[in-house]
């Protein structure tokens, strides 16, 4: 499993569900939601931590397609290492709509490494998710393929550190 570094086809119809929002979505009054990240309860899992920091990531390259971003300032709360550099590249020169669908489960823990380590793998469907390069579409055809996912732990912070992503149609 490897993802092509730059090759947004290949990369940028891979991603998740998001649920962005901007400040202005909310009455006045209202208190915008806390990032997932940042709202996650003491007695959460390890487990689940890993999952919302991958899920947090995806959300921010979604957030950052629609928006047109070259970078996001926000991945690296999600994403460090080569996931943070692959995900920085997917959002260069490209826009999209609509949102995919991710599927994560954790496949391993390993809390007595260093860094505590949650593997993750997921299936993600891009059908519903349009990007544009240059003012067209891409990525037509088969829309599922399998993604896994290294997360770690850093200074009490689950950051994905590693994100590969197979063919088209490996799921």
């Amino acid at each position: 499993m490897r993802a092509l570094k730059g090759c947004w086809v290949a990369v940028s119809a891979a991603a998740l569900m998001t649920s962005c929002s901007t400040q202005g979505d909310h009455s006045e009054g209202e208190v915008p939601p806390t990032p997932q990240a940042l709202e996650t309860a003491p007695s959460s899992s390890h487990e689940e931590l890993a999952l919302d920091a991958y899920r947090g990531m995806w959300d921010v390259v979604v957030e950052g397609a629609r928006e047109g971003s070259v970078g996001h300032p926000d991945l690296s709360d999600y994403a460090q290492g080569q996931a943070l550099e692959l995900t920085t590249d997917m959002l260069q020169g490209v826009t999209a709509s609509g949102e995919p669908e991710l599927d994560p489960e954790v496949v391993m823990t390993d809390l007595d490494a260093s860094p505590s380590t949650v593997s993750i793998e997921d299936c993600i469907d891009s059908s519903d998710w349009l990007v544009y390069e240059d003012g067209e579409t891409t990525g037509v055809g088969e829309r599922r393929r399998a993604a896994s996912a290294e997360v770690v732990l850093v200074e009490e912070q689950w950051l994905v550190d590693d994100l590969w992503l197979e063919d088209y149609g490996s799921c």
